[in-house]
């Protein structure tokens, strides 16, 4: 159980990096990873630009970041052609992205209550869907989304930096 779960700020930030580092260092031992690849996606700066953005959430525990994830308050562009089951405008949507749980926490929940707070952030904006994607092959987080509601909503093929053009596993949460 995380102790608290906060937006993140600049004296965060040094610690929401090295969650992401040790993530990404761990992936090499690892059965199902998100593939990410460290200072690509994600860089540095892209941390630093989620946490200027304000949609950069940091999970506590015992004084140290142990998880986090990104959560952004519209669709996001590369989005934009998949057939979601739940017709929605872009600013009725919010989308989590690069959710992480530091390697000696896994097994405690923790994923599954950064999603809790991502939904309730969600709709305490007023969003109606919560959209995501996931690494075909990553059990772990696909049972963390099922098991907080989300529905798998089909294959689709999405460009990223770090994995080029490559299918993933998209899941949607109406609200």
């Amino acid at each position: 159980m995380l102790d608290a779960i906060t937006q993140a700020t600049a004296a965060d930030q040094a610690a929401a990096w090295q969650l992401y580092v040790d993530v990404c260092n761990q992936q090499a031992h690892d059965a199902y990873t998100p593939q990410w690849t460290l200072g690509v996606y994600p860089a540095e700066e892209d941390i630093r630009g989620h946490l200027e953005a304000k949609d950069l959430y940091v999970g506590w525990k015992d004084g140290q970041a142990t998880g986090a994830m990104v959560v952004t308050m519209s669709e996001d562009p590369e989005y934009a052609s998949v057939p979601w089951p739940t017709p929605a405008a872009p600013d009725e949507v919010a989308v989590i992205h690069l959710l992480a749980v530091h390697p000696r926490a896994r097994g405690q929940h923790v994923g599954s209550e950064l999603v809790r707070e991502a939904i309730r952030l969600a709709r305490e904006a007023g969003k109606r869907v919560m959209h995501l994607d996931v690494v075909p092959g990553n059990q772990a987080a696909s049972r963390i989304y099922e098991a907080e509601g989300f529905v798998h909503a089909c294959a689709h093929q999405v460009f990223y930096e770090d994995t080029g053009l490559m299918d993933f596993d998209m899941y949607e949460l109406v609200l």
